[in-house]
Parts: structure tokens; C-alpha cells; sequence
């Protein structure tokens, strides 16, 4: 079960303005790093997915695999705008 915390106000916290300028810089991350923004061990489930045609939609630059993060977010049901 999830346990409660009570935030610290002395904590910076983000306005939307502070959200989306942030987004910006997170639009695409590699295949390596969805993995570990999803807690997994490696990219290996996210391999699979993209051979089998399912899974997140994935985009290729340069040799190299990139999924949007906001995109997927939305798609799993976090954060925001899911």
C-alpha cells in the first residue's frame, strides 16, 4: 500500500509554466533510458515489443531507437495529462 508523506513546503514545487518548459527537455529518450524510467533491469521487454510490433510507439534517428516520453506517460496513465 502506498504510504502517506506530508510535503516539506519548504520544497520547491513546479507551476505548469515550470512543468511544460521542463517536458520540452524530456521530449525523447532512448530505449535504455525508458527502461529505467520503468524499473526495469534492461531494454530487453521493450526489444520485444518493437519485433512484435506492439508495445509503445517508437521512433529511429541516426541507428538508434528513441520513444517520447510524454507519449508514453500519457499512454500508461501518468502524470498530468493522462
Amino acid at each position: 500500500p502506498a504510504k502517506k508523506i506530508n510535503l516539506n513546503t519548504k520544497i520547491n514545487k513546479l507551476n505548469d509554466e515550470a512543468v511544460n518548459k521542463l517536458l520540452e527537455n524530456f521530449q525523447m529518450v532512448s530505449s535504455k533510458q525508458l527502461a529505467l524510467i520503468l524499473s526495469k533491469k534492461n531494454d530487453d521487454c521493450l526489444r520485444v515489443a518493437r519485433c512484435e510490433n506492439r508495445g509503445f510507439t517508437w521512433y529511429k534517428h541516426d541507428g538508434s531507437v528513441y520513444y517520447n516520453l510524454p507519449e508514453v506517460l500519457r499512454e500508461i496513465k501518468v502524470g498530468v495529462n493522462a
